[in-house]
């Protein structure tokens, strides 16, 4: 058994509280509802948990008045030294010493107004073994219990009997309250299973916070070094890293030592030099809706994201759409099954496949708000200077508002773009927001104005999508960001259902073929949907590809030379 035998009790209390600060880091949440701070009041009645929980519950229950039972031995006169300083009133005694008299004292404890919580299994073991010290107490005060389940997300099990938990720095610590029984006092194997089953609860939302948010959790850390003008200093060093092999790439396709291949048909590129959220997806569909006006038969390549995949299927309805990481291939089908054009969706960097027209999309946005450094120091794939000059046509997007402020703003990136690339048109326009719309039957049968109460989205720029639901629906007044093309977890959608209440839930066009299966089609789901207004150039633009569609870009560089 792991114990502070060895060291004095004044030195080992002066380090048990030398660690106690590290609590105030710990994030204690419920398992059903993880978005918020949870700090529970102990009631007056008696609370069992196991001897391993020791250290959270201690600490979050500090000050609240309660009392519970320390052993006689060297290990409970430190534990009783740290716990009275902490606002506990101590009782002495244990299983196999001075039992009787501790039950006492916390009787005494109870009957002046007191809450009581006792380790079940403590101070000895067997681990998770429920003793008859908790139901005797009960019986003994005439109380009624409430068992208490702890799990942490993150943190160290001790080598001891009960492999005692110290959660780590930071860490989500997840405890929950339950009752056991009603009427009389619940006997040792009601609590035992009650304890169980709170302890297994707890631990399935820690899985779930270890195995979901971990993607969710590196972007949001990575997103906020994109807005430092330096970032920390390893993710500099992989940026040079991962820069120097994207150079090198592109160099060997400029030498031709790596070979592009045609699919069979005319192919137009839309993509940017930033990791999503510029919109290319939505563009890629504007594009195939304008050639399929001017007679083509477009078909979109897409990586393969069911989201995105949906989303062109409802912007570019008639448009053949194939999702599949090898673009060359689905080039190919298209063009045999009879397509006239394809579109490649996010297809700048994708240098394998041959292409008549390469469309930029510059994202305005991280323009100005980041420090425009390569992943992942920063969010760009390739520095956008050296880009540009590989364009064929540049379009300059963003979601912010229009402001006199940002039309400088533009204005300026378009001279600039123009002297990078002479002779290259550029286009620019700013992404906007519809009222919102009903997207299943629980919203198609709502009555009145809609009124959402939470925001749900996993795409790249969830902040600027919470500026336009707030501004859509003054109902909106929770607020969830996913991983980008993330699904919430089980207790996330728990939490999500009741944070929506009746109003249910606004979400965006991309994010609803992931969301719309998770929920019961009797919440409300609203779709904000998204506009786009060009503010310049996008009519040159325009001609040229429809040119290059049909093969006149070819003819005429051909004439030229």
């Amino acid at each position: 058994m792991l114990s502070a035998r060895r060291i004095p009790p004044g030195v080992a209390v002066r380090l048990v509280r030398a660690v106690l600060p590290v609590s105030r880091t710990w994030r204690f949440r419920h398992p059903d509802d993880p978005g918020r701070p949870y700090r529970p009041r102990l009631t007056h009645e008696i609370h069992a948990c196991w001897h391993e929980h020791l250290l959270p519950l201690t600490c979050l229950f500090a000050g609240q008045e309660l009392a519970t039972l320390a052993s006689r031995d060297r290990d409970g006169e430190i534990v009783s030294r740290v716990l009275r300083r902490l606002g506990y009133h101590v009782a002495r005694g244990s299983s196999t010493r001075g039992g009787s008299a501790g039950f006492r004292q916390l009787a005494r404890s109870f009957a002046s107004g007191r809450g009581v919580i006792i380790t079940g299994d403590g101070p000895c073991g067997p681990r998770r073994s429920l003793k008859e010290g908790t139901a005797r107490i009960a019986a003994l005060t005439e109380s009624s219990v409430t068992v208490v389940g702890v799990a942490a997300s993150s943190g160290l099990r001790l080598p001891s009997w009960d492999r005692f938990l110290i959660p780590a720095p930071g860490a989500t610590v997840f405890v929950s309250l339950a009752p056991v029984g009603e009427g009389d006092a619940p006997d040792t194997g009601n609590i035992q299973a009650a304890l169980r089953r709170e302890a297994a609860r707890c631990e399935q939302a820690a899985r779930e916070t270890r195995r979901i948010p971990v993607r969710r959790s590196l972007e949001l850390r990575l997103r906020n070094q994109w807005r430092r003008p330096r970032p920390a200093l390893p993710l500099r060093g992989m940026a040079r890293i991962y820069g120097g092999l994207h150079d090198g790439r592109h160099r060997l396709y400029d030498l031709g030592i790596l070979a592009t291949h045609s699919a069979g048909l005319p192919v137009i590129s839309v993509g940017g030099v930033t990791a999503g959220g510029s919109g290319k997806t939505p563009l890629a569909a504007r594009i195939a809706r304008t050639l399929r006006e001017a007679g083509h038969r477009p078909a979109i390549l897409a990586r393969g994201y069911v989201d995105e995949l949906d989303l062109l299927a409802h912007e570019a309805p008639g448009a053949s759409i194939r999702g599949h990481p090898d673009r060359l291939r689905s080039g190919r089908r298209a063009a045999a099954a009879g397509a006239t054009v394809a579109i490649v969706d996010d297809g700048f960097q994708h240098r394998r496949l041959s292409r008549d027209l390469d469309v930029l999309v510059l994202d305005r946005d991280a323009l100005r708000r980041t420090n425009r450094e390569r992943l992942p120091a920063g969010p760009f794939r390739e520095r956008w200077e050296r880009a540009v000059p590989r364009a064929d046509a540049i379009l300059i997007t963003g979601r912010e508002p229009w402001t006199a402020e940002l039309s400088r703003f533009d204005a300026a990136l378009r001279v600039r773009c123009g002297s990078l690339a002479p002779g290259v048109p550029v286009a620019t326009g700013v992404f906007g927001h519809g009222p919102p719309e009903a997207a299943n039957a629980g919203a198609r049968r709502w009555s009145g104005s809609p009124a959402p109460r939470l925001a749900l989205t996993g795409i790249m720029k969830p902040n600027l999508f919470f500026a336009e639901a707030g501004a859509a629906c003054a109902s909106v007044r929770e607020r969830l960001a996913l991983s980008d093309h993330g699904t919430p977890s089980a207790r996330e959608r728990t939490a999500a259902i009741r944070a929506a209440g009746r109003g249910g839930v606004l979400t965006t066009r991309k994010d609803l073929s992931r969301l719309r299966p998770l929920f019961d089609p009797g919440l409300p789901i609203w779709v904000l949907p998204e506009t786009f207004i060009w503010k310049a150039g996008w009519e040159d633009v325009r001609r040229l590809i429809i040119d290059a569609a049909s093969g006149r870009k070819d003819r005429d560089s051909a004439a030229e030379g």
